[in-house]
Parts: structure tokens; C-alpha cells; sequence
């Protein structure tokens, strides 16, 4: 009892459930394609307040404060974007990736050498990638993708970061994680029943949180892994190829596909992990 009770990341889980709890009935009961849209967006942007105790001022000083305002402009533009129907939505995970390597690492960018823009080219690549292949398992037809594979994924990959954040450095990056993990996990499952499909706003807002997080420790501090943020970048395609390798029987059991989808995208954990602890100091040590 006492390990529950002491645990630091309770106040975020527990934050990160209700909220996400919330909007899956308000979602469920008016049948509301926004509210199941901005439940992931809001749920990192509570983890963010919950695990920070605050909300930073803007305009934000610190690449730390700039994480939580990436994820709520990200959220914005996206829907705006999608809403005036001015840019086609492959477009909008590129966008996204540039928004967050460039405000996160824009004191670097000033006056930038050449390891600098190289890295930054790469992290706008791969985070745009990422965010590119969750959000189209979101517009996939059943049962390769759907909202619940897409939040599925996204629960996957916010999982995949946390580590990753520890070893960078950001402890603190982790109960964000952590409770977007949570929030999305129970998302999922209320979009198993209902089948919608969601808007870019859901991957662009959270999943431009997460970069904006794992950005800070790679163009910032410079203690990100590449290897392992290439395993995340390619984590979210895993989750359709999974679903294609079940016998069709299974395939269209929606519980079924979700979870196959879900897991495949988290598989690349062990990996990480292992890798961060040949490659780097134990943090916890």
C-alpha cells in the first residue's frame, strides 16, 4: 500500500484517468467527433500541469515551459488547419515536427553550427514520420486502423519515450509519459465501441507534445539516443503490419486487433531499454 501511496507518478496517472475518463463519455454520450479528437491533447497538456504543478507563462522561457505550449498550439493549428481544409493532412505531421524542433531548439538554431541543423534536419524527419504513421493508422480502414488503433499506438509510443526521457536526463518527462500513456490506453478502449474516426488534432497535439519533450533532450541537452529515438520513429508502423499477419478470423474482432496493434507497437521496449543501459549510466543508481 504504502509503494501506491508514495509513488510520485499516482497524482499523474490518477489526473491523466479522470480526464481522459471524462471525455470518453462526453464523446460516447453526445457522440461528439471534437470530444474524442482533443481527449488525447487535453490529457498530455493535464499530465504536463500535474507532473510540472504548473502552467507556464507565455510567452515561455526554457525549452521545459516550451513543451506545454507546442502541444496546445499544435492542437490548434491542426484542427484549424483540418477545419479550413487549406492543407492536405500528410502535411500537417511534417508541420507539427518543424513547429517543435524549431521553438525547442530556436536558441541553438540562432546561431547554429553544422552538427546542429544536421540534427535538427533529422529529428524534423523522424518526428514527422512518427507522428505521420499514427495518424494514419487514425484514417486506416478496420481493422488495420481507427481511432482505437491510433490511440493504441499513441499510448505505445508515449511509453516507448519515457525511458528514453530518463536516460536524457528528464525525470520529469516521464510522469508526462507515463500519464499520456494512461489516458490514451483508456481512450482506445472507449473508441474500440465506436469506431470513429478521429481528427489529426488527437496525434498532432500529443504526439507534438512528446516530441517537443524528446526534442529537449536531443537538440538542448544533447543526451537523447539515437537509437533509440529511431526505434520510436519506427514503433507506429509496426501496429498495421501486426493486424495484417492475424488469421482473418481474428482480424475482425476489433478488441482483438486493437491489442495486437497496440502491443506490436510497443514491442520495441525491450530493446530500448537494454540498449539505454549498455549505452548509458543507470539513472536510478
Amino acid at each position: 500500500m504504502d509503494l501506491i501511496v508514495d509513488n510520485p507518478f499516482v497524482p499523474v496517472l490518477s489526473a491523466s484517468a479522470v480526464v481522459a475518463l471524462v471525455f470518453a463519455a462526453a464523446a460516447r454520450l453526445s457522440g461528439s467527433r471534437w470530444a474524442a479528437t482533443l481527449a488525447a491533447p487535453v490529457v498530455f497538456l493535464v499530465a504536463y500541469g500535474v507532473t510540472y504543478q504548473k502552467i507556464p507563462p507565455f510567452p515561455p522561457a526554457g525549452a521545459a515551459n516550451k513543451i506545454f505550449w507546442v502541444a496546445l498550439f499544435a492542437t490548434a493549428a491542426a484542427a484549424g488547419l483540418e477545419a479550413l481544409g487549406r492543407v492536405p493532412r500528410w502535411a500537417l505531421p511534417v508541420l507539427t515536427a518543424l513547429l517543435a524542433a524549431g521553438w525547442i531548439g530556436s536558441t541553438k538554431l540562432a546561431d547554429p553550427d553544422s552538427t546542429t541543423l544536421i540534427l535538427f534536419a533529422t529529428l524534423v524527419v523522424a518526428g514527422g514520420l512518427a507522428l505521420w504513421g499514427l495518424d494514419r493508422i487514425a484514417t486506416l480502414a478496420a481493422p488495420f486502423g481507427g481511432g482505437a488503433q491510433a490511440l493504441a499506438g499513441l499510448a505505445a509510443v508515449s511509453g516507448l519515450s519515457a525511458p528514453t526521457l530518463l536516460f536524457g536526463g528528464s525525470s520529469t518527462g516521464v510522469g508526462v509519459c507515463l500519464g499520456l500513456s494512461a489516458g490514451a490506453a483508456l481512450l482506445s478502449a472507449e473508441n474500440l465501441g465506436a469506431r470513429r474516426i478521429l481528427g489529426s488534432a488527437a496525434i498532432m497535439g500529443a504526439g507534438g507534445g512528446l516530441l517537443a519533450a524528446l526534442d529537449t533532450i536531443a537538440l538542448v541537452t544533447r543526451r537523447a539516443d539515437p537509437f533509440a529515438l529511431a526505434l520510436i520513429a519506427l514503433a507506429p508502423f509496426l501496429g498495421p503490419w501486426s493486424v495484417r499477419l492475424l488469421p482473418p478470423a481474428l482480424q475482425n474482432r476489433p478488441l482483438v486487433a486493437g491489442l495486437v496493434s497496440g502491443l506490436a507497437t510497443l514491442s520495441p521496449l525491450p530493446v530500448i531499454v537494454a540498449l539505454l543501459f549498455l549505452r548509458h549510466d543507470n539513472p536510478l543508481g
